[in-house]
């Protein structure tokens, strides 16, 4: 989970997270296996707030409170 980033300006990049560098590769609205995970009421306490998925180029470590930072390189 991230805060107070805006995911979809990474749309078309590479990006740092950690020691991880991934490639953005679609959006990811909730979904109703969001109940199974987190339990009733996720999907709609979460349902306007998406996210992204990604592939990762360089497998590394995430550790909360970790920057994420867009890369130079374009995706692709």
């Amino acid at each position: 989970m991230t805060r107070g980033v805006n995911l979809m300006a990474l749309k078309g990049w590479c990006f740092r997270l950690g020691t991880a560098v991934l490639e953005w590769t679609g959006e990811c609205d909730p979904c109703s296996r969001m109940e199974a995970n987190l339990g009733p009421g996720a999907w709609n306490a979460l349902r306007l707030r998406g996210g992204i998925t990604a592939r990762i180029v360089e497998d590394g470590e995430a550790r909360l409170g970790d920057a994420l930072v867009r890369l130079d390189l374009a995706a692709g």
